[in-house]
């Protein structure tokens, strides 16, 4: 009896211990998402020039982001594929995540200036998910 408790105690000391570790580890793993951003039509003419820059950022759900691809001057629809190389704070990557795209012309990803183009896709997605269309709907004023 005390030989059967002993060995059930070590496996789940190991499952536990394969969940706390592999977890984490297999987020990072098959983190693949791709999909294209677009433009709205309603602000073509705010378009910027030459030389802009388009962020796609996946952000956890405590509004950290986690992972960013940059695309330098981009032509909408611009395709997009973010993987585990993207990925800036792996540790706190969840299953689930929300996605923004954010257009300007100074390169800074946390800094917003007047003329910034928004846009995010409104509900969580999976860490391995394709086919995503994110739409530009906002100027920042």
């Amino acid at each position: 009896m005390v030989k059967r408790f002993f060995w059930l105690a070590i496996l789940a000391l190991a499952g536990f211990l394969a969940w706390h570790f592999g977890y984490p580890a297999a987020l990072k793993y098959f983190f693949r998402l791709s999909g294209t951003v677009n433009m709205s039509e309603s602000l073509l003419p705010a378009l910027p020039g030459p030389n802009s820059m388009l962020f796609v950022v996946a952000v956890n759900e405590d509004n950290v982001p986690v992972a960013y691809k940059k695309i330098i001057n981009p032509v909408f629809p611009t395709p997009f594929e973010m993987t585990s190389s993207n990925l800036i704070m792996p540790d706190l990557l969840t299953g689930k995540i929300y996605l923004e795209a954010r257009l300007n012309t100074h390169g800074e990803l946390a800094v917003v200036r007047r003329g910034d183009l928004k846009g995010s896709f409104r509900e969580r997605v999976n860490i391995r998910q394709k086919d995503l269309e994110i739409t530009l709907t906002e100027q920042a004023k």
